[in-house]
């Protein structure tokens, strides 16, 4: 969420004096946080009072602050301004910049995509806005995934941008003499431009720099390029640090919340494997592991959603390995080493822990947990 903030504030001495010039000064006297840092903590204060009454929190931090640097749109300020706001049919990119705290707080697709609709249609009910933050909200959701699956962030740039351009329909065929110094303030026209910037980035600063230095709608192009940065490859501290130094003591204190909450504690592939490979050899009790009590741990479902892993009832490991490596481990043993791709291992592994939690009226056997360390093992091949 924070690379959000920072590419506002980066951006925003350039709003309104565009520059091209790639090594512009990060940070200056002439920079501060704008309208897209307000909403966006405004959204991170929701999920923090577990609220998802998005336009409520929206209203009110945006009412504490009546006069940002660069100001509010002008359907926006009359929505601020209001006492019994309504949507208004927007189909701007306000959506895209502020939606990037549902994507760390939520794990599930489709949790982190009905999240972004609802930050989104408070004000953009348009379905363009929506679509532009649910685009950038599942941009950082699965780059998210992948980092903690420890792939290279080469590929985790291309498989975000693949996913979020099927879901989206949106094109990055994009020549930067058609887009350059190009005010565009709508989803449409920002948010393709903010993946195609983040396709040929390498790096935080290097994205931030781009989208900056296009010249065009500054801080929010850098806001939302920021917020798909922060999720492939982090923040350096540096930067960090110098950006929340523009923040007051209000901004600061839900952001210290934020990285406090028990949200964001997720696990890392490798920690994931050996947690449960320890656990079916030193734990498992076959006697005792009914269909309620397969895991001792509760955080299970938690975690494989984190790391991307889909409770799909089998069906993708089936379509590669058949219903016999499904149903037996000898079966499994014989094929296993062909099985490269982790989220299908691990979805085959979340969908046999939902059957025997769920569907299952029997206990889990020794061959079951030859099964799941087989799975386990074949994973820990991968990373």
């Amino acid at each position: 969420m924070l690379g959000a903030i920072i590419g506002d504030i980066v951006g925003s001495r350039w709003e309104f004096n565009p520059t091209n010039d790639y090594n512009f000064e990060l940070f200056s006297d002439k920079n501060g946080f704008t309208d897209d840092t307000i909403c966006t903590i405004a959204v991170a204060d929701a999920i923090l009072h577990d609220s998802d009454d998005y336009g409520k929190y929206i209203h009110e931090w945006c009412r504490k602050y009546p006069c940002p640097m660069g100001g509010y749109g002008g359907r926006f300020a009359q929505w601020v301004r209001n006492d019994q706001p309504e949507p208004y049919g927007s189909y701007g990119n306000g959506s895209a910049m502020r939606v990037s705290a549902v994507a760390w707080a939520f794990h599930r697709r489709d949790t982190v995509l009905n999240a972004a609709k609802k930050t989104a249609e408070c004000t953009h009910n348009h379905p363009e806005g929506i679509k532009g933050a649910q685009t950038v909200a599942l941009a950082i959701c699965r780059a998210l995934h992948l980092r903690r699956l420890n792939l290279k962030a080469r590929d985790v740039v291309s498989t975000v941008i693949a996913e979020c351009l099927d879901y989206s329909g949106y094109s990055i065929d994009i020549h930067k003499n058609d887009v350059e110094n190009k005010f565009d303030e709508t989803c449409q026209g920002t948010v393709p431009v903010a993946l195609w910037i983040i396709s040929q980035s390498t790096g935080f600063e290097d994205a931030i720099r781009r989208a900056v230095s296009l010249g065009a709608d500054a801080d929010t192009l850098g806001a939302i390029v920021g917020s798909i940065a922060e999720a492939i490859w982090g923040i350096p501290e540096e930067i960090r640090v110098s950006a929340l130094s523009y923040l007051d003591d209000r901004m600061k204190k839900v952001l210290s919340k934020w990285r406090k909450s028990e949200l964001l504690k997720t696990i890392d592939i490798k920690t994931f494997i050996e947690k449960y490979i320890d656990y079916f050899q030193t734990k498992f009790n076959p006697n005792s592991s009914s269909y309620y009590d397969l895991f001792d741990s509760p955080s299970f479902p938690d975690e494989c959603w984190s790391l991307g892993f889909n409770m799909d009832c089998g069906h993708s490991f089936i379509a590669l390995y058949g219903h016999e490596a499904w149903h037996s481990h000898r079966e499994l043993s014989s094929v296993i080493g062909k099985a490269d791709n982790i989220i299908i291992l691990g979805s085959a592994l979340f969908s046999q822990w939902r059957y025997f939690n769920h569907w299952s009226y029997g206990h889990a056997t020794e061959e079951d947990k030859e099964w799941f360390l087989i799975i386990l093992r074949r994973m820990q091949e991968l990373i």
